[in-house]
């Protein structure tokens, strides 16, 4: 047990509650782990790793220093879970909106005529694709 809490990054010390230390792990079928790092840390990094890790979503401290190292830094990683979350939220407003489409889609083939909601889902096609173009700004902005 006091191997995996030091290889997570808590130490012995930590008194937050298990929830805030998170515990999402990547797995990879076929790919064991099989290289171990040890990160000792005084208690006030402890605190601040933790912290950090719990406003990234619950993630570990391991997984946390794993990220910020490969991604070029703690805003960089922060930067991309953000970008990760943006896009799943346009996906799924994009799909609600394809569903209205479609429903008017049908309605207008049945009835031979414009139905008067037609107008607000274009107009939401074009919301959507204006926030993905702000996204990709931003993000060419980033880089």
């Amino acid at each position: 047990m006091t191997e995996s809490r030091e290889a997570s990054g808590l130490g012995a010390g930590s008194r937050l509650p298990k929830r805030m230390r998170g515990s999402r792990q990547d797995r990879v079928p076929g790919r064991p782990r099989v290289i171990r790092h040890v990160v000792k840390v005084h208690e006030e990094d402890e605190r601040r790793l933790v912290l950090r890790a719990a406003e990234r979503g619950n993630i570990t401290v391991a997984r946390l220093l794993l990220e910020s190292a490969l991604a070029g830094g703690h805003e960089a990683a922060k930067s991309k879970a953000e970008l990760a979350g943006d896009l799943f939220q346009m996906m799924r407003f994009l799909g609600k909106v394809g569903v209205n489409i479609n429903q008017i889609a049908k309605a207008t083939n049945a009835t031979l005529e414009t139905q008067p909601e037609t107008v607000a889902a274009m107009q939401a096609v074009q919301r959507v694709c204006d926030r993905i173009e702000a996204l990709l700004d931003d993000v060419g902005g980033r880089l």
